[in-house]
């Protein structure tokens, strides 16, 4: 088995190599190797479902050409074709049931179209929006506020209008910048004192 999969890799990697300088002989590398997997038995029992989607991804079954979307290969995202007559008829409950779809490559090489099943997500749920709590500058900036400006104190809530809500934030900023400046003008020299 060994053996094998040393083959397998190999001929799979020399189509890659080959697909851009001699796309000819990628696709009959690519169809040897899908002989090769053919020959040895090794079939959709031996190999993981994942596995077995990827080399049918990878090339192509009918040529071997390398399948590279948009290069090589079209993708189109087609609804699941029904198997019967009588599941075509959809009942009026089953109206909203979500319609499943397929994944559908074609080779640009010789036409063939290879249809792939494509996993349904369920979306989540969103989550619901808490309402928005009105507070004021005070309790969300207690120690930014300006000692003896003639900033106003003013209650923010949550259909304030924009221009309130950005006088607040502003207010906020400068104190904190104030702050800083405070701070860092104690500490003493500093390299740009140096520096003139």
């Amino acid at each position: 088995m060994e053996r094998l999969a040393g083959r397998v890799s190999f001929l799979q990697e020399a189509a890659f190599l080959l697909s851009i300088s001699s796309p000819a002989a990628s696709a009959t590398l690519g169809a040897a190797r899908d002989r090769l997997l053919e020959a040895e038995e090794t079939d959709r029992t031996s190999l993981s479902n994942k596995d077995w989607e990827a080399i049918r991804r990878e090339t192509c079954g009918a040529c071997g050409n390398l399948m590279v979307p948009g290069w090589s290969c079209r993708i189109a995202q087609e609804p699941r074709q029904r198997d019967s007559p009588k599941s075509q008829k959809v009942p009026s409950n089953e109206a909203n049931q979500h319609v499943q779809k397929d994944i559908v490559y074609a080779c640009l090489r010789c036409s063939r179209e290879t249809v792939q099943p494509l996993p349904y997500k369920f979306a989540s749920r969103p989550l619901k929006k808490e309402k928005r709590k009105s507070f004021t500058t005070d309790s969300a900036f207690p120690q930014n506020q300006p000692s003896g400006g003639d900033a106003a104190k003013m209650t923010i809530s949550g259909n304030a209008s924009s221009k309130q809500r950005a006088k607040a934030r502003k207010g906020g900023l400068q104190a904190l910048l104030s702050q800083s400046k405070t701070a860092a003008s104690g500490k003493g020299l500093d390299l740009m004192d140096f520096m003139q």
